[in-house]
């Protein structure tokens, strides 16, 4: 038994120095997929540490309302406000975000604009660096106003303390009143949207693109103090089930735990998907 296991040892040496380019290179083979392996998983590992904690960031106490079929009965402003109202509700914001040209000077650059209310600074937790935020007459007047992010204040006007310049947005002038803080944590970077960020009232974006209307489509909703976002979610689903027919598919009421257990699903199917990958390149290799 010895002599034979010895006989293949001395057989194996001798083929590997017989051949040793090719050994070289199935080594480094080896090594490689190895590696692209483990930086594979690491990478997803850590993207779904960043989504996660990114949507914790947020608090427990927010809703997403994403409506698909308003059944004839659109959502509004007005509505928004009423329900603003409501036991157990925080506040409530309207948004709708649009890619546009944003240019200043000779300067263009593609930003993403979001269209929102005065509550989506609180709800989404945003900073102000210097001015001001949308405010509720700026909604209700429709005013080209428009608070931009730190970055896109670099990249477009050039520097940070920009309040008072004006930048058009698809061929329409806004007027920036506000710069805001980075956050690289924020949802808008970890989903890759452009890190040229825009905040202009929700009516205004109406007006800038032809593919947002007055039919609210996307609003968050958050819990008011002393209550829970079960409590927030038992005061506006009813009102949005009986609206929409009672057809809980026009419609979807998402809390922030169910946005990061999908996230948390997604990138482990993710790792899955890439480390299959990475595993059948290494055999095959």
């Amino acid at each position: 038994m010895m002599d034979s296991l010895k006989q293949s040892l001395r057989m194996a040496v001798k083929s590997i120095n017989g051949s040793k380019l090719r050994a070289f290179l199935t080594m480094l083979g080896i090594i490689i997929g190895v590696m692209a392996l483990v930086i594979l998983v690491s990478l997803v590992n850590g993207a779904t540490r960043t989504v996660t904690d990114t949507v914790s960031s947020l608090g427990t106490n927010l809703l997403t309302v994403t409506v698909s079929d308003d059944k004839g009965s659109a959502i509004s402003l007005d509505d928004l406000s009423e329900w603003a109202d409501l036991e157990g509700v925080g506040q409530t914001a309207a948004w709708q975000s649009e890619s546009a040209v944003g240019k200043y000077g000779y300067t263009a650059e593609t930003v993403q604009v979001y269209g929102t209310t005065a509550a989506y600074y609180n709800i989404q937790g945003l900073n102000m660096l210097l001015g001001r935020y949308i405010k509720s007459a700026d909604v209700e007047n429709g005013s080209n106003i428009c608070a931009i992010n730190e970055n896109g204040a670099r990249e477009l006007v050039g520097y940070t303390d920009c309040i008072g310049e004006s930048i058009s947005l698809n061929g329409i002038r806004f007027t920036i009143v506000g710069i805001l803080e980075d956050d690289d944590d924020s949802l808008t970077a970890v989903f890759g949207s452009s890190s040229l960020a825009v905040y202009i009232p929700y009516t205004a974006l109406i007006r800038l693109s032809d593919s947002v209307s007055s039919k609210i489509s996307s609003f968050y909703v958050s819990a008011a103090d002393g209550y829970t976002v079960e409590q927030a979610m038992d005061a506006i689903y009813p009102i949005l089930y009986e609206r929409f027919d009672q057809d809980e598919d026009a419609f979807s009421v998402d809390s922030q735990d169910a946005l990061e257990n999908t996230m948390s699903s997604v990138t482990s199917v993710l790792a899955i998907l890439l480390g299959g990958i990475a595993a059948i390149s290494l055999i095959v290799g």
